[in-house]
């Protein structure tokens, strides 16, 4: 990042309640899947940056959902955009989600 210091992430970890905490338990694993890819990771070196709550359009053992985009022409309220679950594609697609708004509007 600009501070010169490496980011891992986002990870999911489905919540019964709300809660922003993040678990100790959950570094031996996030430092195995880091690993795969950076062998010379020290897992003891991860500290979180930020815990926060990602709405997401399917649940835990459900199959990932495409992001959604409802419009006036969808749910009749005028100047209205909503969009829903736009994770990874979010910054690629950005441009053309923005013409869609846009032509939507």
């Amino acid at each position: 990042d600009l501070a010169g210091q490496l980011r891992f992430g986002p990870d999911v970890h489905w919540l019964d309640a709300l809660d922003y905490r993040v678990d100790e338990r959950l570094r031996a694993p996030f430092a195995a899947a880091i690993g795969r890819y950076f062998p010379a990771l020290d897992a003891a070196r991860l500290q979180p940056g930020y815990a926060g709550v990602r709405a997401k359009l399917s649940g835990p053992g459900e199959p990932p959902a495409d992001f959604l985009i409802q419009t006036p022409a969808d749910h009749r309220l005028p100047g209205l955009v909503n969009l829903f679950g736009i994770e990874s594609p979010g910054l690629t697609a950005s441009l053309a989600i923005a013409e869609r708004v846009a032509a939507a509007l």
